[in-house]
């Protein structure tokens, strides 16, 4: 008889991993106003605790309070000061995969507000990277947000005409991510393929591309998490 419950036990589905809500948490979001922001959340998860920093845009972090974790639901609150007055929002949501869904709760305009609320964890590869080229002797920046959807990954670079460059030919597998992005116009394009390591939130490697001359190049690439 022993031996058959511990057969059973054994054979029996393990337990579900523990609902962990850390990582940083991006969304989008129409204030009262009409104006668009693109909030993100870092929450660190310790036991049924949570803590954290919210931000709407660069140079507004706050911490949360009040965070907690109830099976696989998240509360927290951000507390922020706007035109004198005291603003209370307080968020509430479900883990559902990469997502956290539920509702914001604000009394932003002076009076009781609620919103549907939905955030995208970035981990990985994932997020937003920025790194510094440097070319004809000047020095200039580069952005890349990448995401990845079971082995897929896709992403796009800025450009100045002000339509992005979509990645191609892009992969990332045991930490090694490399994709290709065709930048400039006309008869002034060039290719550059985009191959590193990811460590942590750094990702270390080369950048192979043609000049303008079409002659290859090699150059260090470093690119660093933004978001």
């Amino acid at each position: 008889m022993i031996a058959l419950v511990l057969m059973s036990a054994l054979a029996a589905d393990p337990p579900p991993p523990p609902t962990d809500f850390t990582g940083t948490w991006h969304w989008t979001f129409t204030m009262p106003d009409g104006t668009e922001v693109a909030p993100k959340i870092k929450l660190k998860q310790e036991g049924n605790k949570v803590t954290g920093i919210s931000s709407l845009r660069a140079g507004t972090d706050m911490p949360i309070t009040n965070g907690v974790v109830t099976g696989n639901e998240v509360h927290f609150e951000v507390v922020r000061e706007q035109y004198g007055l005291t603003i209370t929002t307080r968020y509430s949501g479900k883990l559902e995969g990469k997502f956290v869904r539920g509702r914001v709760e604000s009394d932003w305009a002076g009076q009781a507000q609620s919103y549907p609320w939905e955030a995208r964890r970035y981990s990985g590869i994932e997020g937003t990277w920025k790194w510094t080229n440097l070319f004809g002797g000047r020095s200039f920046e580069s952005r890349v947000t990448l995401n990845l959807d079971g082995d897929k990954l896709t992403g796009s670079m800025p450009s100045r005409e002000g339509r992005p460059n979509e990645i191609k030919n892009a992969s990332f597998k045991d930490n090694e991510v490399i994709f290709e992005v065709e930048r400039g116009r006309g008869d002034f394009k060039f290719l550059a393929k985009h191959q590193g390591t990811l460590e942590g939130d750094t990702i270390i490697g080369e950048i192979l591309s043609t000049g303008f001359n079409g002659e290859p190049r090699t150059n260090d690439w470093e690119a660093f998490r933004v978001d």
